[in-house]
């Protein structure tokens, strides 16, 4: 991976303006970062089952996947 010089930036969108945002910047080349992220032991083992038993044909590209969130915020 390019590891060029990067600036993160952080935004507060209004809830109404939420879908309008997130189609916007669908066209630009972003990438997720998550910081406060943990797994405990028992998740992990969770997520290694799901992966031993899925069947590949049912995977989603990461692409199509986030397509399908929606965000939701604290009121």
């Amino acid at each position: 991976m390019n590891r060029e010089k990067m600036t993160q930036i952080t935004l507060n969108i209004p809830d109404e303006e939420l879908t309008f945002f997130m189609k916007l910047i669908e066209k630009f080349n972003y990438e997720t970062v998550i910081n406060d992220f943990s797994v405990s032991d028992e998740m992990k083992n969770l997520l290694d089952e799901r992966r031993l038993t899925s069947k590949v044909e049912n995977f989603v590209p990461w692409n199509e996947a986030k397509k399908q969130f929606s965000f939701k915020t604290e009121k």
